[in-house]
């Protein structure tokens, strides 16, 4: 009781209640390491608070700030942190010594999860470059623990037909899984990625729309046990299979979101109810607070050029819009093959907008301008019925027709992925094997080619049994346009007349 009435120590407790109250630079330092210091610094130059030099009062703790971010996320309609595209900035990965590996003190998914980011990857990476990867610290040496996301050759012959996958294997698996993208991808081009796993599918969605999907693997990525030695890297791996170009808006999940969140999330509308499942969303403003570089490593640097909606600078430059050109598929293996996109198609009203599809009929006539290879019915018919069948889906047609007249060109027949240069190679291809082709130049009907005798070799006939390679096309006779058609006995890929 004697202590409480000492006149000094009352005293000091006034002064100690007055100095706390107002603007000023008394801290309470006892209790508190080093480390956390330096977080509430950090926290300090990014949150206001009531005097721009201290944390908001009654919300002094790093875990009470957090709790208080969280809620009014969660009370905001609006969003601004996610609703725009371009909120953040690019950064720019060189490939050498500029990885970034997740802070210890996130929680990355063992289960369910999605991984979504913008990327603009330069030309020329090694097969395979690793743009985002889950690795076991414990094992660097296995490269196909966890899960990465990059680009990858399809291509036996060196570095050819690169294009994006998501490789994927549990800790009780035995092997990995690996989903690739339905084409190459673009250099210097934006490209939106994203992977999810709910357990049972493994999907890759590029632009938005699923390009692979696979059920191979099942379960958790990993147990509980192993989750220290768990790291979530992006730029490349430990193994300097490195990414060399830009991202930008990493966002990380704890659950596998769909394909119509997905694509809010890429045009900047998202979801406040998915807010509690967001486990990461960087934007590189201040990559120091969640990521750690490699050993002897540097941050990568901001992007120096136009940004991925062509707003930085406020020029009208269009470099980073997305490239939706179109090149003829080969044929029977188009995007619209895959059941999948078919039925996204469907369910997708943002899909099944308006539609205009332009083509051309190129009609072959004779020299008389007659024999067309189709008449005008039969192109008005077939018109009508691809605006019938199509029609309900908001597809119409806008037809043109090239008429061509030749009699030499009308009089041949076209084969569908026969090269010239297949016919008579000593090889029988089975896309040649036709009657026009001489059966491949006779390299399909192999035990008949011997038996044409000298006596009808270059006797001004085109003998069928000699119109072969080995005896150069009887002699001649059969591509001697005065002595047979040559539309239908010419062989010989080196005559002009084939």
């Amino acid at each position: 009781m004697k202590l409480w009435t000492s006149p000094w120590l009352s005293c000091l407790v006034i002064l100690i209640l007055c100095f706390g109250s107002e603007c000023g630079t008394v801290e309470r330092r006892k209790g508190r390491s080093k480390r956390d210091l330096v977080r509430m610094r950090e926290a300090r130059a990014a949150v206001p608070g009531a005097c721009a030099t201290r944390l908001p009062r009654g919300k002094r703790s790093l875990a009470g700030l957090e709790r208080r971010g969280l809620r009014q996320r969660r009370r905001s309609s609006s969003q601004p942190e996610v609703s725009s595209p371009e909120r953040g900035k690019a950064v720019y990965f060189t490939g050498r010594g500029d990885q970034l590996r997740l802070k210890p003190g996130v929680e990355i998914p063992r289960g369910n999860f999605t991984l979504e980011m913008w990327i603009k990857p330069e030309g020329g990476q090694r097969s395979p470059t690793v743009i985002a990867g889950l690795y076991d610290k414990c094992f660097y040496a296995s490269s196909d623990r966890g899960w990465l996301l990059g680009i990858q050759s399809v291509s036996e012959h060196g570095n050819r037909d690169p294009r994006f996958f998501f490789s994927l294997k549990t800790d009780r698996a035995h092997k990995a899984t690996a989903i690739h993208s339905n084409a190459r991808y673009i250099p210097n081009q934006w490209a939106h990625l994203a992977v999810t796993y709910d357990g049972i599918y493994m999907k890759l969605f590029v632009n938005g729309a699923q390009v692979g999907v696979s059920r191979e693997q099942s379960g958790d990525v990993f147990s509980h046990l192993t989750k220290k030695c768990k790291v979530l890297m992006i730029g490349g791996n430990a193994l300097n299979h490195n990414y060399r170009g830009a991202v930008e808006r990493v966002a990380l999940w704890r659950h596998a979101r769909g394909q119509r969140q997905i694509i809010r999330d890429m045009q900047g509308n998202d979801d406040p109810q998915d807010l509690p499942q967001l486990v990461i969303r960087e934007t590189f403003e201040h990559p120091g607070r969640k990521w750690l570089t490699v050993k002897d490593g540097s941050f990568p640097q901001p992007e120096q050029r136009m940004g991925r909606m062509g707003f930085q600078g406020g020029g009208g430059n269009t470099e980073g819009l997305l490239d939706t050109t179109l090149e003829p598929p080969a044929c029977g293996q188009t995007v619209c093959d895959n059941v999948e996109v078919i039925k996204n198609y469907n369910q997708l009203s943002s899909f099944r907008r308006p539609k205009t599809v332009r083509y051309r009929v190129i009609n072959i006539w004779d020299d008389t301008r007659t024999k067309p290879t189709v008449s005008d019915h039969q192109i008005s018919l077939q018109h009508q019925q691809l605006k019938d069948a199509f029609g309900p889906y908001n597809i119409t047609w806008e037809l043109s027709i090239h008429n061509i007249t030749n009699s030499s060109l009308r009089n041949r027949l076209i084969l569908a992925n026969c090269d010239i240069s297949k016919v008579g190679d000593d090889a029988c291809d089975p896309e040649c094997n036709h009657p026009l082709t001489g059966f491949d130049a006779g390299d399909c009907v192999s035990g008949h080619r011997s038996r044409c005798p000298e006596s009808k070799q270059g006797n001004g006939v085109c003998d069928p049994e000699c119109n072969w390679e080995n005896f150069y096309y009887d002699l001649g006779d059969c591509c001697n346009p005065d002595v047979t058609d040559v539309t239908k006995t010419c062989f010989n890929r080196s005559s002009p007349h084939k």
